[in-house]
């Protein structure tokens, strides 16, 4: 029961931490998608790196409910001590940022 209430306090973290930055899913994924397109562009040198990418399907499978699988990274790391709240602020101030930039 204790694991459960653990789970949950991370979930309602990140949920007050969207709310305070005026965030919401869409910008999630625009964050992801910048993020990829940043990788796609840094292997232009390398294009069969970008080809293999999509051929082999990993492109599909990365954008493949991208933002869900996202904030599950974010639950898990958050619950392993990998990252805080500090660190998440962070991510979520640079994701306010880019969705400034997009409007």
């Amino acid at each position: 029961m204790k694991e459960n209430n653990w789970i949950n306090n991370l979930n309602t973290l990140i949920s007050n931490l969207l709310k305070e930055y005026s965030l919401g899913i869409d910008d999630i994924r625009w964050l992801i998608s910048s993020r990829i397109a940043n990788q796609l562009l840094s292997d232009k040198e390398r294009p069969i790196e970008i080809i293999k990418k999509i051929w082999s399907g990993k492109l599909e499978s990365d954008l493949y409910n991208m933002e869900e699988k996202f904030i599950e990274d974010l639950e898990s790391q958050l619950e392993r001590g990998l990252i805080d709240e500090v660190w998440i602020r962070e991510l979520f101030a640079e994701t306010s940022e880019l969705k400034c930039r997009r409007i």
